[in-house]
């Protein structure tokens, strides 16, 4: 296709796309026997994934920077799904394989390429869910999904560490009871520590009440029930409802969307949302209503 039809497929300006391949060679276009460039589906998907990371506020010369490192050269899966969903892949796959090592570096190529919301939500989520997939399918893959947690929850425990500090805010994240799946809480548990939050990451499977009575102990601003299993937020939001500590908690994670469903405040699904909410309930002030 000529640039005019890539500009309107991808909703990016000729001239922006002629920046891009000038400046950073993003585009690899074929000449037509008169000369003129012509632009194909592999094009396409770069400059939809580019365009996406720079609504995300990504700067150009970063998102470049990082279309580089998660594209493998002859990568023919990159070039027809694009570059995240071929690393989503392929981690689905090292973990299918039982292939720990292959697991590492395909998370260490994620997170060294992309900012952490963005490693998570267009890499590690999407290859856990085709893992989930498969399992509901009656795919053997459980030892999968834990090979791929450990060594994910392994990276974040690390970066919690160091986030730690001495003074702000103290929150509670943990998922309730029933709740095995913690990679999504530890990693908004990370986030908000990057945030200037103190926290206390409780994990799987934590009766909600025993997490109560840490928050009143601790003077916590907020408590942060994680939903992931189908159903388990309205099992959460009723145990919650319960507590001497109730006006604390918040829902988040991908089955407590709907605040009206729970009469709870929720801060998601995503994690940039939840991001937000929980920079929203640092700035209030503590001892408002």
């Amino acid at each position: 296709m000529a640039i005019g039809s890539l500009a309107r497929r991808t909703g990016v300006p000729v001239d922006t796309l002629r920046a891009w391949e000038r400046r950073y060679g993003v585009l690899r276009p074929t000449r037509t026997e008169g000369g003129q460039r012509r632009y194909g589906n592999e094009d396409v998907e770069r400059v939809l994934w580019l365009a996406a990371r720079v609504a995300e506020g990504q700067r150009i010369s970063d998102a470049v920077a990082a279309l580089n490192a998660l594209e493998h050269e002859g990568d023919a899966e990159a070039a027809t799904t694009g570059p995240t969903d071929a690393l989503a892949a392929r981690l689905s796959a090292a973990a299918r394989q039982g292939d720990g090592p292959r697991v590492e570096l395909e998370l260490d190529r994620a997170f060294a390429a992309l900012p952490l919301v963005q490693a998570m939500e267009l890499v590690i989520f999407p290859a856990l869910a085709e893992l989930g997939r498969r399992w509901a399918e009656g795919e053997a893959v459980v030892v999968a999904e834990h090979l791929l947690s450990a060594a994910t929850e392994r990276r974040l425990a690390s970066r919690l560490s160091a986030a730690r500090r001495p003074r702000g805010p103290i929150a509670i994240v943990a998922c309730p009871s029933g709740e095995r799946h913690a990679v999504g809480a530890l990693c908004l548990a990370v986030l908000m520590a990057q945030d200037g939050w103190r926290i206390s990451f409780l994990g799987a499977d934590t009766p909600l009440g025993e997490a109560d009575s840490v928050a009143h102990a601790r003077r916590a601003r907020a408590c942060v029930a994680v939903c992931t299993v189908p159903g388990s937020a309205t099992t959460a939001a009723g145990e919650i409802a319960e507590l001497p500590n109730a006006r604390l908690w918040v829902l988040a994670g991908p089955d407590a969307p709907d605040p009206h469903a729970h009469q709870l405040p929720v801060w998601g699904p995503s994690l940039g949302a939840a991001r937000e909410a929980a920079a929203e309930r640092a700035a209030e002030d503590p001892h408002g209503a």
